[in-house]
């Protein structure tokens, strides 16, 4: 009886060694040159992650905050606008049905997740495209109040732009999933700054809403490794002291960001890691 547990304890105690030396040789690959893409990256697109929130963690981690790109305005910044489209889902592996009725919305909707390649695009044309929107329906907004001045939906809409606009300006992240696709090499053919653009894995759900009597397809997708990015030992202790944002006058919730610059590198796995962190300036 005493043999056979001392081989079970043995066998159980190679296999944790086995599994930890699998898990370590592939952090190893995954950060062996040449990295996949390098991306510099600030407090706007690197939150603190929700663990950092027990006191009894002492690790930190840091969440990569990515957004979708509006495209209708300021109703495309709160629906629809995390949509990949239908010729992309079926680019992606999902029968997108011809015609659209609740039988063939239903069994869209009930399509299982799949797995694909997201291109994030980091302070590029998308970014700059959301500063002009921002900018347009604030030009917009102060046309119309100018000619109504005593029109209060106006006077609200016009405050809205204008903080719409200084958020995109100070505070907004400027990543973005840009396309999605199956194959790496191509992908990154289509986006070739490794400086830009970075490659990650995730996860694509098909979606379906209704809208004044019409059907719309779609498809949602989430990046699991962006929920949580250890941040290194030797860089804790600069973290804890960072400087904060100061509030910007007429934008609520502005304020007390710790500000910083950090390196986030994507390795042949398409996993991230921090390799470089400084303070930013308040």
């Amino acid at each position: 009886m005493n043999c056979t547990r001392t081989h079970i304890s043995i066998v159980g105690f190679a296999l944790i060694l086995l599994v930890n030396a699998i898990a370590l040789a592939g952090v190893a690959w995954n950060r062996s040159e040449p990295a996949e893409s390098r991306l510099q990256l600030s407090e706007r697109e690197l939150g603190e992650g929700y663990e950092y929130s027990y006191k009894e963690n002492s690790g930190i981690a840091l969440r990569l905050d990515y957004r979708w790109p509006a495209t209708n305005g300021a109703e495309a910044i709160n629906r629809g606008s995390n949509l990949l489209t239908p010729a992309k889902m079926t680019e992606l592996g999902f029968v997108v049905p011809a015609t659209l009725d609740e039988e063939t919305v239903r069994r869209y909707n009930h399509q299982l997740d799949r797995d694909a390649l997201l291109v994030l695009e980091f302070n590029g044309p998308l970014y700059q495209q959301q500063l002009q929107q921002a900018q347009e329906r604030l030009n917009k907004s102060t046309s119309d109040l100018e000619a109504l001045p005593d029109n209060e939906d106006l006077a609200e809409s016009l405050k809205s732009a204008r903080e719409d606009l200084q958020r995109e300006r100070h505070t907004a992240s400027r990543l973005f999933v840009v396309d999605a696709g199956q194959d790496l090499q191509a992908l990154r053919q289509r986006y070739p700054d490794s400086q830009r653009y970075s490659i990650v894995r995730g996860q694509v759900s098909a979606w379906a809403w209704r809208d004044d009597d019409q059907w719309h397809l779609g498809g949602s997708a989430q990046i699991p490794v962006a929920e949580s990015i250890n941040l290194p030992h030797r860089w804790h202790s600069l973290f804890e002291s960072l400087p904060r944002r100061e509030a910007i006058p007429d934008l609520a919730h502005s304020g007390g960001d710790k500000l910083f610059t950090a390196e986030v590198v994507f390795g042949k796995r398409l996993e991230p890691w921090v390799t470089g962190m400084q303070a930013g300036q308040p």
